[in-house]
């Protein structure tokens, strides 16, 4: 068992897990052609995935596109379209 080491919890660091961020897409046609990270714009080469949630539309509805893609640095991102509020995010795992 470890000992307690008096040091007080840091509540103000802790952050969601997974929690989605706001990002620009380029789109064409209705598909991501490139993604703004870290103010550098990626290619995308490979759309690996895409499939689409559409959830509590009695309360506040969520509809979202996602996509998983491969830009041309060779990193996979999972982005969505909020289609109800016409924005593009992250969401990594």
């Amino acid at each position: 068992m470890v000992e307690d080491s008096g040091t007080p919890a840091r509540t103000h660091a802790l952050r969601p897990l997974n929690q989605p961020r706001a990002m620009q897409v380029q789109v064409r046609n209705g598909f991501p052609v490139a993604v703004v990270i870290e103010k550098t714009t990626h290619r995308v080469v490979h759309l690996q995935d895409m499939w689409i949630v559409e959830d509590e539309w009695w309360r506040q509805p969520i509809s979202r596109q996602y996509f998983a893609i491969l830009t041309e640095n060779g990193m996979r991102h999972t982005i969505y379209h909020d289609r109800v509020a016409d924005r593009w995010y992250a969401q990594d795992y």
